[in-house]
């Protein structure tokens, strides 16, 4: 059976450049820990310094902006606890549809309050102002685009706004890196959050890029690794693969742009099969890989087990619960209930996805619709 995958937003597959990369490193007999002095650890300090800079080019930074540490879930659990230390008597304000590892504060520090969306999943900018009016706010913190709706949020309001009343600003791009242009500079980003997986390169990497906003924000300690921002001995393969899978995606942003065609053929034919779907934050600016739909009676968990039976791979959301398939946290901060919520699929594309793979989706989804309804 020829297995399909359509889960990018998950965990993209690893570019082959990437592996090239990463393969370069991990060479049986040497070792390569970039805080040596000697000439294998020099080769590892490159390795990464070059790395660094494909990095910085993704989304509009320079190198020494760039702190390596192991994906966005630490970059945000960095900024959040950071600023509940620095600040305990000030208010941090979330997104009502943030990933886990910026929702968690909700029960984990003092003082987070959430922004609503609207019901396209759009951040109310009216609702953010009322709230920094009204609190003495450290920190705005909000996605660049969701991972389930794939609604990217008007980042450049959301960080005037946050300026103007005296805060910074935290975007978790782990989504939005690679897929949309990113320029930290002129978002007026404070920090921002990625992970290499979602674009090709291997899990467990990612970064923290910090602004020009003079702070810097640690979580782990020890050595003097990263600007002693991240300590312990850097993952120079890891590192080495995220700037290759960073340098290739950068040089083409033209072939993702192509998967919005993909996804406006997918969600036609999903109408056409099925006259009661929903498409989720259609009327919103999307990622263009990116499509979360629901239909009245469609139980998501079965039908990702019936979809996987036929040899496709998709998502009922955030995959970030170990493996747990939950009503959407995202679709019920949109006022869906929770029957819509507890239906809703996804489907996310990539660098390999074909038309035959969106052929094969929607030939295994015409079976399971016709076999509920």
């Amino acid at each position: 059976m020829e297995r399909i995958y359509l889960d990018y937003n998950a965990s993209a597959p690893l570019l082959p450049e990437a592996w090239e990369a990463m393969a370069q490193i991990l060479q049986p007999e040497t070792a390569y820990n970039a805080s040596s002095t000697h000439h294998f650890g020099r080769i590892g300090q490159k390795a990464i310094n070059d790395a660094r800079l494909k990095v910085a080019n993704l989304v509009g930074a320079t190198p020494n902006q760039v702190i390596f540490n192991s994906g966005a879930t630490e970059g945000n659990n960095t900024i959040l606890n950071h600023f509940s230390k620095s600040y305990p008597d000030d208010t941090i304000l979330i997104s009502a549809i943030e990933h886990p590892s910026i929702s968690y504060a909700l029960n984990h520090l003092n003082n987070v309050k959430t922004i609503p969306v609207d019901k396209h999943g759009v951040i109310r900018v009216d609702a953010l102002e009322e709230l920094l009016q009204n609190n003495k706010v450290s920190l705005v913190s909000c996605m660049f685009a969701n991972n389930e709706t794939g609604a990217i949020q008007n980042v450049s309001d959301i960080s005037e706004l946050a300026h103007k009343h005296g805060s910074l600003f935290h975007c978790d791009a782990a989504q939005a890196a690679g897929r949309i242009p990113i320029d930290i500079k002129d978002k007026s980003i404070d920090f921002l959050t990625i992970s290499s997986h979602k674009i090709g390169g291997p899990q467990g990497v990612g970064a923290l890029i910090i602004g020009i906003c003079g702070q810097s924000p640690a979580l782990i300690f020890g050595g003097g690794q990263e600007k002693y921002l991240r300590a312990g001995t850097q993952n120079v393969a890891g590192i080495t693969a995220f700037g290759a899978a960073s340098e290739y995606t950068l040089k083409n942003t033209s072939k993702y742009k192509k998967l919005e065609q993909l996804r406006d053929k997918l969600e036609h034919k999903l109408k056409e099969i099925s006259h009661d779907i929903i498409i989720h934050s259609e009327e919103a600016q999307r990622l263009p890989n990116t499509s979360l739909f629901s239909a009245k009676g469609i139980n998501a968990q079965s039908a990702l087990m019936a979809l996987d039976l036929e040899g496709i791979a998709a998502s009922g959301g955030s995959a970030c619960s170990s493996g747990s398939i939950n009503p959407s946290d995202t679709l019920k901060a949109m006022g869906l209930n929770e029957e819509i919520a507890s239906s809703a699929l996804r489907v996310s594309m990539g660098w390999a996805t074909k038309d035959s793979d969106l052929d094969a989706f929607l030939c295994a989804w015409e079976k399971l619709y016709s076999r509920i309804k």
